[in-house]
């Protein structure tokens, strides 16, 4: 399947689930924070429920979760500092590490940003923390 994560209440208060299906820091990070929205801003009552795939695809008809990609994308970095940015200009490790280091985040989250909005997703492989986060739950079976 396609599904990257979802979110609604529970009555103990709210679940978030990932699945990890891109397992790279760059994917972990946004999709946590894309189902952190929709908790914090989007979900009312226990009949509420988020279940996204494809997360990161832009729709009309879903502004809720144009809203959430919004909010994630802004959350690590903000507009205004990405424009400015040389990651932004050059695309480039240095600047990458750079503005990571700025903005004391992980430099996949920046290059993620940079594969999604280039639709280039050979590039900067070497950036996004491909297979680093499923290992980090040993005990979970991944099938």
């Amino acid at each position: 399947t396609k599904l990257d994560g979802g979110a609604m209440l529970g009555e103990n208060g709210p679940v978030i689930g990932l699945t990890l299906r891109f397992d790279r820091i760059d994917s972990f990070w946004f999709t946590l924070i894309h189902e952190l929205v929709h908790v914090a801003d989007h979900l009312k009552n226990i009949e509420d429920a988020f279940i996204d795939n494809e997360i990161e695809k832009e729709s009309e008809d879903e502004p809720k979760e144009n809203e959430a990609n919004k909010l994630a994308r802004e959350a690590f970095i903000p507009r205004m500092i990405w424009s400015r940015s040389d990651a932004f200009r050059q695309r480039t490790p240095e600047a990458i590490n750079r503005l990571a280091g700025e903005l004391r985040i992980h430099p996949a989250i920046i290059a993620g940003r940079i594969r999604h909005e280039t639709i280039n997703y050979r590039i900067l492989q070497n950036l996004v923390g491909q297979g680093e986060v499923r290992k980090l739950f040993p005990n979970v079976k991944w099938s």
